[in-house]
């Protein structure tokens, strides 16, 4: 029994034969799609594209001391392992809930938020209208699709204005709770500072010495009133010197804690904005996908190859059959 074979000439015969139900099939196809094209509602994509400012320059903290280094050998612009942050934050649920929110989606996609289906309903749709990806330079470029689009360039740009407040919130957090720690260290040493100051007092009564001994003994006394007159007045100096320095290095140290601690206390608004456009989202005019025409051809493109496919599958069908008879 010999197989049959279905060359290249064979489909076209098939189309010769079938032409006329081929050409109607595409022709209805072509028409359907372009009736649905002007019928359903027209998607419009928004653009735009983030860079990231290096969160150093965004702190106040790190612009202010001199205590960090030469600034100057920093990047301005955030690392990758910046713009990485800033990807989890666009994307994370925190920031589609607050976006969903701010820009009134239940109410505009008519679904209702107290309905577990139309809650999964509108997280589906969020994902899939909204996208976000690094480019080359390091920038993040988002995109938003939407039936209207003036709500698409306004989301988009609550996606972006969000994300940073978060951002910055974040940092405010880490550097508050920083500050909570410094004061209670600073706390610890004011006890310490007053229990060193008691037992100078005691000392000081019980020598007889009130001079301000120096700790780094250039100069023992200041104003010299009476320093050494008393019995053991070379034991009283040593004493009262070492509570003297250990005290007065006390203090040096707290006022610094103090200083940093108040530099820490700030608030989000306090901090320079992170994430700035490349491009701001614009309103777009014309709907994203294939325009009426393509879609009419790609209708009826997708017709006549599914045609074509079908009729030949037939024909070889057939055929195999005849010869097994």
């Amino acid at each position: 029994m010999n197989t049959p074979t279905f060359d290249l000439v064979e489909i076209v015969k098939v189309i010769q034969r079938n032409l006329k139900l081929i050409i109607g099939i595409t022709a209805i196809t072509a028409i359907i799609g372009a009736i649905v094209y002007k019928v359903k509602d027209k998607e419009y994509k928004a653009s735009g594209e983030v860079y990231m400012l290096n969160p150093l320059y965004g702190d106040r903290n790190h612009i202010l001391r001199r205590s960090n280094g030469d600034m100057r050998f920093v990047d301005y612009f955030g690392t990758e392992g910046d713009v990485d942050k800033a990807m989890t934050m666009i994307e994370s649920k925190d920031v589609q809930d607050s976006v969903i929110t701010a820009c009134g989606l239940y109410g505009a996609w008519k679904l209702d938020v107290g309905n577990p289906r139309d809650r999964a309903a509108m997280d589906a749709r969020y994902t899939s209208a909204f996208e976000s990806k690094r480019t080359e330079n390091a920038s993040i470029m988002c995109t938003f699709e939407d039936t209207d689009p003036a709500r698409a360039a306004k989301v988009l740009d609550a996606v972006v204005k969000i994300t940073d407040i978060k951002f910055r919130s974040y940092l405010a957090l880490v550097k508050n709770n920083a500050k909570d720690r410094i004061n209670k260290k600073v706390a610890e040493m004011d006890r310490q500072v007053e229990r060193y100051t008691d037992s100078l007092v005691s000392l000081r009564n019980q020598y007889q010495i009130y001079d301000i001994i120096s700790p780094n003994r250039q100069n023992l006394v200041i104003n010299n009133t009476g320093a050494g007159r008393g019995a053991n007045a070379a034991e009283g100096i040593e004493r009262i010197q070492n509570l003297e320095s250990i005290k007065d290095q006390l203090v040096v140290s707290r006022a610094e804690l103090s200083a940093t601690a108040y530099e820490m206390e700030t608030d989000k608004a306090d901090e320079v904005e992170i994430l700035h456009y490349v491009s701001t989202p614009i309103v777009p005019n014309k709907p994203s996908g294939l325009g009426f025409i393509l879609t009419t051809l790609a209708c009826g493109f997708v017709a006549f190859f599914f045609c074509v496919l079908l009729f030949s599958f037939t024909a070889y069908i057939k055929a195999l059959a005849d010869t097994r008879r």
